[in-house]
C-alpha cells in the first residue's frame, strides 16, 4: 500500500481482473496487460496461438491462377515516453504518431501509409528503431482487411472487406469474413468453406460499405438504411434512410461511408459532380467494375444515429474531430489528442491513394493535400505537421 492509502491495481481480486482482461479485443492489449505484474499475467491465458493468423489463404472464384491472400493491418497511435529518441536529442518531448502497422507472416511489424497499402521503407530520423510494448502506449483505433493475390496485389472487384468476430480471443475456425463486391451485392466465407457465399438480398438492396459496429456486422445501402447481418448471413434493417425518417436530410448523395465515433453510428453521405468528362471516363470503362473514384467529389453530409428515437440526425459540424475516408477503412481522429489534421474535416481518396483530400465541413471547401504517410504530433504544440494546401478545386491555390 502506497503512502496515500490507496491500495495497488495488483491487489484487486483474480476474477476482476479476468474481467477486466477479458474486455481487451486486441493482441498488443492483451500482451501489454499480461506484462504489467505477475497478478496481472495469471489473470487471463495468453493470446490462442493462433491469433497472429494473418496473413492467410482463402479460396476466391477469380483466383485459378494465383492464391488469394487475406491481410490485416492496424491504424494505431504511437505514443513515445518522456526522453525516447534514438537521434541523439536531450529530453526531447513526448510525441504521437498516427501510424499503421501489419504484421508479416514472420512476425515483424511492416509500416504503411496511411491511406494507401504502400510499405515504408524510408523513416523519420526521429521515429523510434525499436518499440517497445512496454515503454511505449499503442492504441489501436481501427482494423483493415484487403484481399491480394499472392503475386499480382489486389483483388479486383472488391470494394471492401471485414472479419468477423476478429477478437483476440476468437478461435480460426469461428472467423467470418464479409465483403461487397464490385456490383454492390454482399459475399460471405466461414473458415473451412470451400467457396463463397453470395447473398441473395430479398429487399434488392445495393451496398456501399460494411463495418463491425459493436461486434456485429453493418451494410448501409445506397438509401442510407443501415442492416445488420447475423450468423445465418441474413439482413435485418437496424436503422431507417437518411433522407425518409424526416429527422435526415431531404435528398441522397452517391455513395454511403460508415464511421463509428464514441460508440455512435454515423453515415458520411457523399456527392459526385455532374461533370460530362466524368460520364464520358465512365462510359468508355463499361467492363470495369463502378467505383466512386471514377467521379469527383464536390460534397459530404454527415448523420448520427439516435438509436433511442430511431432516427437519423444531421451534424453541422465534428468540432475537433476529423472523419478519415480510405478503400478499406474509416474512423475518426480527436486533433486535440493528435495535431497534424483539421478538426471538423474529412479526409478522403479519389482516383488514387496518393491522392489526398480534404473537405471542411465549416465552408464546404474541397482541397487537395500533399499528405504524409504518417502524422505526428508533439506534447505542447498544436499543429507539427500539417499537410501543404494544394490548388482547391474552387479556389485556386492557397497558402
Amino acid at each position: 500500500m502506497d503512502p496515500t492509502g490507496r491500495r495497488p491495481w495488483s491487489d484487486l481480486p483474480p476474477e476482476i481482473l479476468s474481467m477486466i482482461g477479458k474486455r481487451l479485443d486486441a493482441r498488443m492489449d492483451v500482451l501489454r496487460f499480461r506484462s504489467a505484474c505477475s497478478s496481472f499475467r495469471f489473470s487471463i491465458p495468453p493470446p490462442h496461438r493462433d491469433v497472429s493468423r494473418f496473413p492467410f489463404q482463402i479460396p476466391h472464384s477469380q483466383s485459378a491462377i494465383s492464391s488469394v491472400i487475406l491481410f490485416e493491418s492496424a491504424v494505431c497511435v504511437l505514443e513515445t515516453p518522456d526522453g525516447a529518441s534514438d537521434s541523439g536529442a536531450p529530453s526531447p518531448p513526448r510525441s504521437r504518431w498516427l501510424v499503421k502497422l501489419q504484421e508479416s507472416s514472420l512476425g515483424d511489424l511492416q509500416l504503411r501509409s496511411l491511406f494507401s497499402q504502400r510499405r515504408i521503407a524510408y523513416l523519420p530520423r526521429d521515429f523510434p528503431k525499436v518499440i517497445d510494448s512496454l515503454e511505449y502506449r499503442i492504441v489501436e483505433i481501427c482494423r483493415e482487411y484487403r484481399l491480394e493475390y499472392s503475386t499480382s496485389g489486389i483483388v479486383p472487384g472488391i470494394r471492401k472487406v471485414v472479419v468477423s468476430p476478429d477478437c483476440v480471443w476468437t478461435d480460426l475456425d469461428e472467423l467470418g469474413v464479409y465483403s461487397i463486391v464490385e456490383d454492390g451485392r454482399l459475399a460471405c466465407w466461414k473458415y473451412g468453406d470451400e467457396n463463397w457465399t453470395y447473398l441473395d438480398d430479398q429487399h434488392g438492396c445495393s451496398y456501399d460499405d460494411i463495418i463491425v459496429y459493436e461486434g456485429k456486422v453493418c451494410v448501409v445501402d445506397c438509401s442510407g438504411a443501415v442492416w445488420l447481418i447475423d450468423s445465418s448471413f441474413r439482413t435485418q434493417k437496424f436503422s431507417p434512410s437518411i433522407c425518409s425518417d424526416g429527422g435526415g436530410g431531404s435528398s441522397s448523395g452517391n455513395c454511403k461511408h460508415l464511421v463509428v465515433l464514441g460508440g455512435d453510428l454515423y453515415v458520411v453521405d457523399r456527392y459526385f459532380s455532374d461533370n460530362q468528362g466524368r460520364y464520358e471516363i465512365n462510359a468508355l470503362m463499361d467492363e470495369f467494375p463502378y467505383h466512386p473514384g471514377f467521379n469527383e467529389t464536390f460534397d459530404f453530409r454527415v448523420y448520427r444515429l439516435d438509436r433511442r428515437r430511431g432516427k437519423w440526425a444531421e451534424v453541422r459540424s465534428l468540432g475537433n474531430m476529423a472523419f478519415f475516408l480510405s478503400k478499406h477503412c474509416s474512423y475518426a481522429i480527436s486533433t486535440h489528442e493528435l495535431g497534424g489534421c483539421n478538426g471538423n474535416c474529412i479526409y478522403f481518396t479519389e482516383n488514387t491513394d496518393s491522392e489526398v483530400n480534404v473537405f471542411s465541413l465549416e465552408d464546404c471547401s474541397i482541397k487537395r493535400l500533399v499528405f504524409p504517410d504518417f502524422l505526428r504530433s508533439t506534447r505542447g504544440t498544436s499543429d507539427l505537421t500539417r499537410p501543404k494546401s494544394m490548388p482547391s478545386r474552387s479556389e485556386g491555390y492557397v497558402d
